[in-house]
């Protein structure tokens, strides 16, 4: 076991950290293991409590592993991204190394066809939320840039990726899925529930609904759907579980400055 806990330095409410706490709390990896780092925006000057040793440069989320101490120098090693993060400690949990919880199931998937397809899913789900800083950055008051016409083009594009997970869904049920259920979810599904919270929470988009009006899709080849009924059922088992759950005390809510920024759309 660890001698000291190993540190993740996130902004709490954020996308990319937010899919690291969620996954923490699946796994069932205490704070005396891993300890959130709650910095501050980076508007609020993008520090660590004091408490903490500073905070790593680059982006969040970024683990920060303890060394060896030497000549009493407290020194880390990190891992940086959350996608990173998240299949590092996957592999010490299937392992059960470094006093980490043995996992109850591989969330990265058992054999080489259901990682495939969890790494499918991944790619497609870290897609959208990537996407969406342009689709914010154009559109609305928390952007930099105001082109509601480049925002509106750039959310057509997010809606080809989810009405692609919408077919790749079409003979799921999610019913285990809640709280209490037979089903956790994988790390793919952790990954896309975030980007449906992340939009709906923060930016008051629910975007397990499709375009309000029928258009062509973004290549013009057919309808785009209206709606993702699927991607609707996903999202409301997977926010039944306990680790979804926003944790106000602990920064995981936005605060209302920021909210009336997201949510003041320009379209």
């Amino acid at each position: 076991m660890a001698s000291r806990p190993w540190l993740l330095y996130a902004y709490p409410w954020m996308p990319f950290p937010r899919r690291v706490t969620i996954y923490l709390r699946e796994k069932g990896i205490p704070l005396s293991l891993v300890t959130v780092v709650p910095v501050s925006d980076p508007q609020l000057g993008d520090a660590a409590p004091k408490a903490f040793p500073p905070r790593p440069a680059g982006s969040l989320p970024i683990l920060a592993i303890p060394d060896s101490k030497s000549s009493g120098v407290e020194s880390y090693s990190y891992v940086r991204q959350s996608l990173a993060i998240m299949n590092y400690l996957d592999e010490l949990c299937d392992a059960g190394e470094h006093g980490f919880p043995r996992s109850r199931y591989s969330m990265r998937g058992e054999d080489a066809m259901s990682r495939a397809k969890v790494t499918g899913l991944m790619c497609l789900a870290d897609e959208l939320t990537v996407s969406w800083n342009p689709v914010r950055t154009f559109g609305t008051g928390a952007g930099t840039m105001a082109i509601p016409e480049a925002s509106k083009e750039m959310l057509r594009w997010l809606h080809r990726t989810l009405a692609t997970i919408e077919t790749l869904f079409r003979d799921r049920d999610f019913s285990g899925l809640h709280e209490g259920g037979d089903q956790g979810p994988n790390m793919a599904e952790i990954v896309l529930y975030q980007f449906l919270e992340f939009t709906k929470d923060c930016y008051g988009k629910d975007m397990t609904k499709g375009p309000e009006q029928t258009e062509l899709d973004v290549y013009g080849r057919g309808e785009a759907p209206t709606e993702y009924p699927k991607l609707s059922e996903f999202y409301d088992a997977f926010k039944s579980r306990k680790s979804a759950a926003r944790d106000a005390f602990a920064g995981e809510v936005a605060g209302e400055k920021a909210l009336k920024a997201m949510q003041t759309w320009l379209w």
